[in-house]
């Protein structure tokens, strides 16, 4: 998918009720130029014609009123907002109709900073299919010049061709609005926190349509991309029945696939990235502003077995010192303030057999709170993940080690 400024699907038509809803606005359009036409163009012309110099007082004359021309103008723009009305109407009806869901695939939908997802119902074998995660955004060089496009990664959504499809949509309780957008299929319909929203359609056309968020929710809300792939009958129906990952074959279940699909790489870079809002989480973990927050606030969210840790441990100084060493990689000449430290996280500072946070590198049990609790830190929250795997995390935690 190439990142440019149109909204890309207006060209087409591929869902049933699109053609309904062309023409409800091409009527629209047009019977609002024709009202409009028929008060701007009189009052032009009765401004010029009646003109101060163009009128003599003893022209001007008392008129009464006309009974045909007053009926005109009434049952005329009465009659054209009916035929407003009525097509509004039907083609409201029409999408918003939901088709019985016993004769429908019902599919969830998630929305949330930043990403789509989506989750099946059992097939046949009683395997789920999950798919969704972030789009990852195209890299630029020094000038702003694209060097390697973004990517889609595991963010489609597959359904069959001439099927009805019934979306029930939602959003997690601590994120922001969303609106589930597929310009080629006219559908829009708002995803919220805490709510299930539903929408559905019947797709006419084999294709690829993309699906846009439309509703602002912040930094990479022009990121928010996904897609609707149509496919044959058999080729659903095929996949479906499998256990793959999409229709293509397996998705990577790498580490870096991973941070893709769970929508990690939205806040995150792997790479020294400074335009991302969310640490680097190449080599180090912590940055000494980051290690200062956390003395300063304290974490309660994480989960440790040794519980939360408390505000103010160290500081000025001391506090100043421990933040230096921790963010330089501990290495060098350990200052004494750090026995603040070693109590929970140990002389190594490696977290004490995963009773504390590792204040070295991205561990297997640090990844596993953070995604599963969440976490409060000085550029906001990052919200909970309580549908990752233990596999998912060993392959994360794998892939962030191998690539210090």
């Amino acid at each position: 998918m190439d990142v440019n400024n149109t909204l890309q699907g207006f060209n087409s038509m591929a869902a049933t009720f699109s053609a309904d809803f062309d023409q409800a606005f091409w009527i629209n359009f047009w019977i609002s130029v024709v009202l409009g036409l028929t008060v701007l163009v009189p009052m032009f012309y009765f401004a010029w014609k009646y003109r101060e110099s163009n009128v003599k007082d003893e022209d001007i004359v008392n008129l009464s009123h006309n009974t045909p021309l007053e009926i005109a103008w009434t049952l005329i723009p009465t009659a054209l907002m009916m035929v407003l009305f009525y097509y509004g109407y039907s083609s409201m009806k029409t999408l918003r109709t939901m088709p019985a869901e016993s004769e429908s695939i019902v599919i969830n939908v998630e929305g949330s900073k930043w990403k789509w997802r989506y989750e099946y119902p059992p097939n046949k074998n009683g395997f789920v299919h999950k798919l969704g995660g972030a789009y990852t955004k195209p890299v630029l060089d020094e000038n702003g010049k694209m060097v390697k496009k973004g990517t889609m990664g595991k963010s489609a959504l597959y359904v069959p061709v001439d099927t009805n499809i019934i979306l029930h949509m939602t959003a997690p309780v601590d994120d922001v609005i969303h609106a589930f957008f597929v310009p080629a299929f006219r559908m829009k319909e708002d995803v919220v926190p805490g709510r299930v929203t539903k929408q559905w359609f019947n797709a006419s056309k084999l294709g690829e349509y993309e699906v846009e968020c439309a509703e602002y929710c912040g930094t990479d809300h022009a990121y928010m991309y996904s897609r609707i792939v149509v496919l044959p009958k058999d080729k659903y129906a095929e996949w479906f029945n499998s256990n793959d990952d999409t229709p293509k074959g397996n998705y990577a279940n790498s580490g870096d696939a991973l941070l893709q699909q769970h929508g990690c790489k939205s806040c995150h870079a792997v790479t020294e990235d400074k335009r991302l809002v969310g640490p680097t989480l190449k080599i180090r973990r912590l940055t000494k502003e980051q290690v200062l927050d956390v003395i300063d606030n304290g974490q309660n969210k994480l989960g440790y077995p040794m519980g939360a840790m408390p505000e103010g441990l160290a500081k000025g100084k001391d506090a100043e010192e421990i933040a230096a060493y921790v963010a330089g990689g501990m290495k060098g000449e350990k200052p004494a303030s750090f026995a603040a430290c070693s109590s929970c996280h140990g002389e190594d500072g490696k977290g004490m057999g995963g009773m504390s946070p590792s204040l070295v590198h991205y561990d297997v049990n640090l990844l596993s709170n953070v995604l599963k609790h969440g976490k409060e830190g000085m550029i906001g929250t990052m919200p909970a993940y309580p549908y990752i795997t233990d596999e998912e995390v060993e392959a994360i935690a794998k892939y962030l080690d191998s690539i210090k």
